[in-house]
Order: structure tokens, then C-alpha cells, then sequence
């Protein structure tokens, strides 16, 4: 017994393209939601760049006084690292 196969039924109308819009400009939107997510989270960034500063100075004075340096510690230290980096671009963006 031989079962057919239904065809979906779609409306495939001829599509419109708008080529006066096809090469638009979006970097002055996308710019201006940059600024408004860095403006909205400003004060979080502050503090993350603040405890960010507290644990460097933490493992600064550990590897001063002698500790034993780590693979965590050099993650932890990477990614104070980043952080600083991200956040502070991002608290520059919003000014």
C-alpha cells in the first residue's frame, strides 16, 4: 500500500525587497543601546571594578609574603584582569 505524501500548503507569493533599506546604517542605533545598557549598569561596574581591585591587592601581598603561586591563582588573576579591562571600556562608553 503506497501512502502519498501531502504537500504543505504555503503561500509562496513573489517576495518584496526594499533596496533603498537593504544597506542601512545600524551603527548609530547600536551605539546608542551600548550607551544605555553602560549608563543603566554603571554603578554595578563600579563595584565589581572595586572588589576586582581588592582581590589583586589580596594576591599581591600573598605573592609578596611567599605563597605558593597556583594555577587558580593565575585564573583568578587573568580573570581580575579581563574584568578590569571590560568594565572599565564599559564605564568610559557611558560617559
Amino acid at each position: 500500500m503506497h501512502f502519498r505524501r501531502k504537500k504543505p500548503k504555503t503561500n509562496c507569493g513573489p517576495q518584496i525587497i526594499d533596496v533603498n533599506n537593504l544597506l542601512r546604517d545600524t551603527t548609530r542605533t547600536e551605539r546608542f543601546r551600548v550607551f544605555e545598557v553602560s549608563a543603566s549598569t554603571r554603578r554595578y561596574l563600579a563595584v565589581l571594578l572595586v572588589i576586582c581591585g581588592l582581590l589583586s591587592t589580596v594576591l599581591s601581598t600573598q605573592f609578596v609574603l611567599g605563597a605558593q603561586p597556583s594555577l587558580l591563582i593565575f585564573l583568578i588573576i587573568a580573570f581580575i584582569g579581563v574584568t578590569n579591562i571590560v568594565g572599565g571600556l564599559l564605564l568610559l562608553s557611558s560617559e
